[in-house]
């Protein structure tokens, strides 16, 4: 089994967090033509927000639909299978928010129509207020107790918003486990799961908890 108690090269992780405070964009889409239009205009905030800001069990939609988009195209416009292909844009790593803008135009531009949505699509921005928590992890054996304990706001910021915002090019827990440790294999199979696919952020840190135990406890 892995020495649990090993420091690596001695370099601390220190946990944020971060929360989203929602910003009226000033954007709103009655059909596939202008929630397009819209997509190719709003800022990164506001893609994160819809797509991604999902995953927190707070920001409630349906299970069956991973991001804002998806939902507003099967409920308001009644198109099922649209919805579906765009709740399944894959958003594992390196992807970023401008690769899923580009994924969103190319399946929605090809099928605008002029079909009026039950109601609008109000495009919400937001920008990140971080704070530092008083969690840090020294080794192997208080990262992973640290994951099971610290806010579901500071998993997501350093396993998700950092990267697909473009702010790194790796979420910071396989970056840490990397270079640190030189767990690359570890490091990759956490950049395998994909943060697109959920919308419980506890759901989130129990794939992330299950693939740190199968890799440091073997």
């Amino acid at each position: 089994m892995m020495d649990l108690d090993s420091k690596g090269k001695g370099i601390p992780f220190e946990f944020y967090a971060a929360y989203y405070p929602p910003l009226y964009s000033k954007l709103k889409a009655r059909n596939l033509k202008e929630l397009v239009e819209n997509i190719k205009k709003a800022d990164k905030y506001a893609l994160f927000y819809h797509v991604f800001h999902p995953i927190f069990s707070s920001h409630l939609i349906p299970e069956e639909y991973s991001n804002d988009f998806a939902h507003w195209i099967a409920e308001s416009l009644g198109d099922k299978e649209l919805a579906e292909l765009v709740s399944d844009i894959p958003g594992v790593e390196p992807r970023t928010i401008e690769d899923i803008r580009s994924d969103l135009i190319e399946i929605l531009e090809p099928r605008i129509n002029e079909k009026t949505g039950l109601r609008e699509f109000v495009f919400v921005s937001c920008r990140p207020i971080i704070y530092r928590t008083n969690y840090v992890a020294n080794s192997l054996a208080e990262f992973l107790d640290m994951i099971q304990v610290i806010p579901g706001r500071s998993l997501v910021w350093h396993f998700v918003s950092r990267r697909v915002l473009g702010l790194t090019k790796r979420n910071d827990f396989s970056e840490w486990l990397d270079s640190n440790f030189g767990l690359s294999d570890l490091a990759e199979a956490l950049s395998k799961i994909d943060p697109q696919t959920y919308v419980n952020e506890e759901v989130l840190r129990r794939d992330i908890i299950r693939t740190l135990e199968r890799w440091l406890l073997k």
